[in-house]
């Protein structure tokens, strides 16, 4: 008895100081980063760039200069992340050219992202300007590209193929699957949330559109997308047929939230935006309540969560 106690005893100490290392390593991925960041903005001749670019000028002069800091500490974070990571992916006998090739993909996610964000720009005013929303924007910018930096700073993008387990490619369609799922699902949040900010039909109407209203049909209508591309990259016809399921469930759900808010946010017309909000406020909860209730609704609106199986992630 004192045998396999003592084993399982060693074997669990030495995978916590192996998550332990990952954790630091994925801590101090973040610092250097950030040092590099605040150096390459502050310093850029130091990297043999003139010391006032182009593009830097342009971005001080649309008041982005906090948005864009997020977007290049991210973009210096991944290969730094996957650097450090990799001395300890080499001891683990993990498939090192895999988790450069998954980290090249999520850079590549971040540059479209920068992209997109520099396009809708104009739906979130910066701090000085009207409404002041630029804060929300940054907070934004982060949730939507968390995703791939917890992966990468995590180490979880260099897979440990053992034996008797899933293949490498099933470890990568399983993690790309997961990542589409949960970066789908923010975006969908953030563009609900940007649709019912700037909702004027009639504009005392953009509470019911917003909180929580806009935040819960984006999310879950990105949800069902990110569920309809994982289900395209499951590796088996259960999973595949699960998710399938589940996009369609949320796709359901969205359209009825949707319907929901901008049936109310008509109400705009006749009471001013605070008394809206009120009503609004508890709108997507009564809806999920009652269609508990009714068959008829439930067929329509139905709770479920969005999973993800943690352990591809990291």
């Amino acid at each position: 008895m004192t045998a396999p106690t003592g084993g399982g005893t060693v074997g669990g100490t030495s995978t916590g100081r192996a998550k332990a290392v990952r954790i630091t390593t994925g801590i101090t991925a973040g610092v250097v980063s950030l040092a590099l960041t605040l150096l390459l903005t502050s310093s850029p001749e130091r990297f043999g760039l003139p010391p006032s670019p182009a593009l830097f000028e342009r971005i001080r002069a649309e008041d982005r200069a906090s948005d864009a800091f997020v977007f290049a500490w991210a973009l210096i974070a991944l290969p730094v992340a996957g650097l450090l990571h990799t001395p300890l992916a080499l001891a683990r006998r993990t498939r090192i050219g895999a988790g450069w090739a998954l980290i090249a993909g999520y850079w590549l996610y971040v540059v479209l992202t920068a992209a997109l964000a520099w396009h809708v720009r104009v739906f979130f005013p910066a701090q000085d300007a009207p409404g002041k929303n630029g804060g929300l924007f940054g907070a934004a910018i982060l949730i939507v590209i968390g995703t791939p930096l917890f992966v990468v700073g995590s180490g979880g993008v260099f897979r440990e193929v053992r034996a008797g387990g899933s293949t490498l490619a099933t470890q990568l369609r399983e993690q790309l699957a997961a990542v589409t799922v949960l970066c789908c699902t923010f975006l969908g949040a953030v563009t609900g949330l940007t649709v019912g900010l700037n909702f004027g039909f009639p504009h005392d109407g953009f509470p019911v559109m917003s909180l929580p209203g806009g935040l819960l049909w984006g999310a879950l209508a990105g949800a069902a997308l990110g569920m309809r591309i994982g289900a395209l990259l499951a590796s088996t016809s259960e999973i595949r047929r699960r998710m399938t399921d589940d996009a369609r469930s949320f796709a359901r759900t969205s359209a009825s939230l949707l319907a929901c808010c901008l049936c109310l946010s008509q109400l705009g017309w006749l009471l001013p935006a605070w008394a809206v909000a009120l009503i609004g406020l508890p709108a997507p909860f009564v809806l999920f309540v009652v269609a508990g209730r009714c068959e008829r609704l439930g067929r329509w609106v139905e709770y479920r969560q969005i999973e993800v199986p943690k352990r591809v992630l990291y």
